[in-house]
């Protein structure tokens, strides 16, 4: 009867320990990728969105690029032509900045012409009329709904951010469009 005590207690104990383990050992926090929207009037110069988020662990997914984008929707399908949206070039003011050390500050970023013409060594394009403006490109869509990419975001893990986006030109044939800015993770190529 001693015995079997005994093998009771030690069952017990470690019944007890396993128990105990597994509630100090915590699971990993759950990824929450970033995903930010603001509606803009695009077809209007003038028209501002702020933007202020956090990378953090939760939410930072490492390898992945972080965009701004715009996504683009007609009212009525039915009504009128679309405009060309591949021809169709968008320029924005767009600023990022990191808080550090009690202040913000700049953080550089490009918008894909820009990119690809500092990689190639080439010049820009010539419609793309000024260095400091950022164009949005067509990244997909049909049917009256489009997504385009405006910039990159250059972020890092345990940062505070804030981005203003600014329309520059006023763009009637977007009239018949509602539009909105998107910060978000970008999806993976062929996704």
């Amino acid at each position: 009867m001693l015995g079997i005590r005994r093998w009771l207690h030690v069952g017990l104990l470690i019944i007890l320990s396993t128990v105990l383990g597994a509630c100090s050992s915590r699971d990993p926090v759950a990824t929450e990728p970033l995903d930010l929207t603001k509606p803009i009037a695009v077809d209007q110069a003038g028209q501002e969105v702020w933007f202020e988020f956090e990378i953090n662990e939760r939410n930072f997914i490492p390898d992945r690029t972080y965009s701004l984008g715009l996504e683009l929707q007609r009212q009525d399908p039915h009504a009128g032509n679309s405009p060309d949206m591949h021809g169709l070039n968008i320029p924005f003011d767009v600023s990022l900045q990191r808080w550090m050390d009690g202040d913000w500050v700049d953080v550089p970023t490009h918008d894909s012409f820009q990119a690809m013409a500092l990689n190639a060594g080439k010049p820009l394009p010539a419609w793309h009329a000024s260095n400091t403006w950022r164009y949005a490109r067509l990244r997909s869509g049909s049917d009256g709904e489009y997504h385009l990419s405006i910039v990159a975001l250059p972020v890092e893990i345990d940062a505070r951010y804030r981005l203003q986006v600014r329309t520059v030109q006023a763009r009637p044939e977007l009239q018949q469009y509602t539009s909105r800015l998107r910060v978000h993770v970008a999806r993976l190529p062929g996704k």
